[in-house]
């Protein structure tokens, strides 16, 4: 069995689709992780909170497509991709691990991004797809030693 907290965050931020700021357009973004605690079952929640509020501090209020870390390109997709892989980092020093996070723009779109597959679905055969598909992006990454 995997156990894991699910915990949903919210934050402020504009961006544009063509990098030109004259067509951006504001967000309440929410961003959801699931995270699995490797120090038992009681999770830290009020420095898990600090430390995801001071992460997300970092780009409240702001126009995203204008930070170094988006080059211009500041999508759902790429937020979500540089926050996991930020966030996989931050919450390695709780030792936890970040299993999946989910970030929405609109309650109809959110990107979802994962080493794991948490939820199986129905059809066996795209269960096996998505694994197949995870791992070999994988294999495309650099090794990251830690």
């Amino acid at each position: 069995m995997i156990d894991f907290y699910k915990c949903q965050y919210h934050f402020n931020a504009s961006h544009s689709f063509d990098g030109n700021k004259e067509q951006a357009h504001s967000h309440t973004f929410t961003m959801i992780l699931y995270i699995r605690n490797h120090s038992g079952r009681d999770m830290d929640f009020k420095r898990l909170d600090r430390m995801i509020e001071i992460f997300l501090g970092r780009y409240e209020g702001l126009y995203l497509n204008e930070l170094s870390c988006f080059a211009g390109n500041a999508s759902i997709e790429a937020i979500g991709d540089y926050f996991y892989e930020q966030l996989k980092i931050k919450l390695s020093e709780l030792n936890a691990e970040l299993m999946q996070l989910d970030i929405g723009d609109t309650p109809l779109g959110v990107y979802q991004v994962c080493d794991h597959i948490l939820l199986p679905t129905v059809n066996e055969k795209r269960s096996r797809e998505n694994l197949e598909a995870i791992l070999f992006y994988k294999k495309q990454m650099p090794d990251q030693k830690k």
